[in-house]
Order: structure tokens, then sequence, then C-alpha cells
């Protein structure tokens, strides 16, 4: 799904370009302590310096030797949570280093990551977060919450696909199978090779499933429906009371990530939404809530849409599903290679309208015409 952060996007999909996968403050950093942590005592000024010289450092091969060679070894792109917390924000507060409960040789960092106003001084939070700071061959190193915070979670595995749930959650081995089975007939209806091992989290509710990654807060309004997934380690992390075994949008990022290398944006989460569907629903049952949505703006047009999609309202996304019927639209009339031609027109919209309009031997005019024709069929 996709969030406005204070005019930055999170996309529901990451996929990382660089070690740490995200853009720490490095030299703008400015890095406090909050009341009552103690940085002076031991280890506790060690593992400081260490948190310290991560968000520092500007070598992103240095920065990966502070972080557990363990976890580095597992996931290519090792910190879980960059890609949501580093952001250009500058401003951050360890507002707790201590002993990790239960967890021997382990310290617990929570950091809270914001904005500040200039003017007023007002304090605008992005995310609080925490990492674990562990012994590992003789010196202290960063690690992830996730799998600490999962640690008592059950793991069943369907195919290549391996649910991670709570352990209080009895699950739904129907459901699972299915989609388990929806990721392999995806690959296959692309032509695509077998897809590799792939970790699906989930719980009831998104924020404690990000909270079991390491997110204590991240803004998601009142979305607790939903999912987020990592394509660089092939996780996702869905939260849904009514579906968590059978939240499919994310899946299609990390089966289709290489389809949409270089899409526009809004396009690839068209073609998840068509093939995952979106928001709990699937692509069908959303038909109707764009069909309405169509029918009362009567001026709305793919390019609208593309270069400042509607805010999403409930479980109507109109730049998701509008998107997802104009890939289907050029799928039935041009079939899988006029598709990957659209997904490879580059992220400029005029550029992709174009591709489709191409695609379907029309107009654009007559592309807006036949995609609301489509739209109000539904």
């Amino acid at each position: 799904m996709r969030l406005a952060v204070t005019g930055m996007i999170i996309a529901s999909a990451v996929a990382a370009p660089t070690a740490a996968a995200g853009q720490l403050p490095v030299d703008s950093l400015h890095l406090a302590v909050g009341f009552g942590v103690d940085t002076a005592g031991s280890p506790e000024h060690d593992v400081f310096a260490l948190w310290r010289r991560y968000l520092s450092e500007p070598s992103d091969s240095l920065r990966a030797t502070l972080w557990s060679e363990r976890e580095r070894a597992q996931w290519p792109y090792f910190d879980l949570v960059a890609p949501y917390v580093y952001q250009g924000f500058s401003h951050f507060t360890v507002v707790s280093l201590a002993p990790a409960v239960g967890l021997p040789d382990t310290y617990l960092i929570r950091t809270l990551v914001a904005s500040v106003d200039d003017s007023t001084h007002d304090v605008r939070p992005l995310a609080m977060y925490r990492v674990y700071a562990v012994r590992e061959d003789g010196r202290w190193v960063l690690a992830n919450a996730l799998p600490r915070m999962t640690r008592t979670w059950q793991h069943r595995s369907f195919r290549q696909v391996t649910f991670v749930y709570p352990e209080t959650y009895r699950l739904l081995r129907r459901r699972a199978a299915a989609t388990a089975a929806f990721v392999d007939s995806l690959a296959h209806a692309f032509g695509l090779p077998e897809p590799g091992p792939i970790t699906y989290y989930f719980t009831a509710d998104l924020g404690e499933t990000l909270r079991a990654l390491g997110l204590e807060f991240f803004p998601l309004g009142a979305d607790t429906v939903g999912g987020r997934s990592n394509v660089g380690t092939r996780q996702v992390y869905v939260g849904s009371s009514a579906n968590g075994e059978g939240y499919r949008h994310e899946l299609a990022h990390i089966v289709l990530s290489l389809e949409t290398r270089g899409s526009a944006g809004l396009l690839a989460e068209g073609l998840m939404t068509w093939t995952g569907g979106s928001a709990g629903l699937d692509y069908a049952q959303l038909l109707p809530g764009l069909a309405r949505y169509v029918a009362e703006h009567p001026d709305l047009t793919l390019l609208g849409i593309m270069q400042s999609p509607p805010t999403r309202v409930g479980s109507l996304d109109v730049g998701y599903d509008g998107m997802a019927l104009l890939c289907k639209l050029v799928f039935d009339g041009s079939g899988l290679p006029g598709l990957r031609a659209l997904l490879s027109a580059g992220t400029e919209p005029e550029r992709v309208l174009d591709t489709a309009a191409q695609r379907l031997g029309v107009s654009r005019q007559g592309l807006d015409s036949l995609w609301r024709a489509r739209a109000l069929a539904r």
C-alpha cells in the first residue's frame, strides 16, 4: 500500500539498493540521548559507541562490519528496518539502552527518528524502532529485532512459503496451502522459474507485525489490514484479522520483482493488485468500488490518476485499482508481450499511457474511454 510521510513515499515493496538498504543521515546526524539512558557505564558505553558509528559511518562496506555476520550471511540487505527509518531524517534520539530481558549478552536499543521544524521547533516523529547489540566472536555487533521478537512464534512451510505467526494463533492450513500454490501459479503464468523460499510473517494487525520487525511506531493511520514486502530478503509482513494466510499482494511483489524493475511505481502496484489483490480483497472484489468512483467522477483520467492518485478510502484505492484494470486491459488486448511492454515503458506517465494506447490500437483519448467503459461495466 502507499503511505505519504512528510512528503516521502513508503512503498509496499522494498528493493534495497545498498547494503544498509536505506539513506542514513551520516554527517547531518543529530544523535541525542533520552532521559535515564546510561551511556557512561560498561558495556553501555561500548554499545552506544557502536550504534553511533553505525548511524554516522559513510562507507557501506565498513558499516556492514558493525552488523552480525550471521545475519549478513542470511540476508544480503541485513538491516531490515532501514527502508522505513532511514529516509533522510537527521534527528535521532536513543530513548532506551538496556539489557534485553530473557536474552543473555544482548542489549536493546530503542531510537526515535523525527524531524524538527526550524521555526516552531515542533517535533514530527517518523518512527520508533529497535535494534539489538549482541556478543559475536568476542565483540559487540548489531542485530535485527525480527528473529528475537518472533523466537517463540510457530513456523509452518507449504511448498516454498514458510508462514511465521504468533504461538497463540491456529493456522488455517487450507488457506495457507492455497496461498503457496498461488506463488507457483503466478510464476508459471509469467513463464518464470520456480520461486525460491519466501518467509511470510503475519498477525491479526499490521502494526503488530511491524512491531515484530522492529518498528514500535510507524505512521499507518487507521490501516490495520495490509502488508509490506522486502524483495531483497524475500520476506513479507502481513496484518489481517480475517485473512492472515491469504494476503497475496506482497507475495506478488516478490514473485514479479524482475518484471517491474524500472516500472512506474503505481503501475507496479497495479500489477500486484490485479494478480494478488489489495486491502484483503481480490481483484474482482475491488472492481465494484472502482466502478462507483469512476461513475461519480466523469472527468477522471488515467493521466490524472498516475500524476495525483486519489487518497485511499477504506478498501478503495483508485491508484492501485485503476492501474490493475489498465494491466488487465492491456493483457486482454495484447497478451503477455503487451503487458511486458507496458511495464518496461519507464516511469514517465505520458510514456506509459502512450505505450498502453499503442498496444491496444487506440488514441490516448480512446484509451481513457476504453478504460472507463471497462470500469463501469463492472
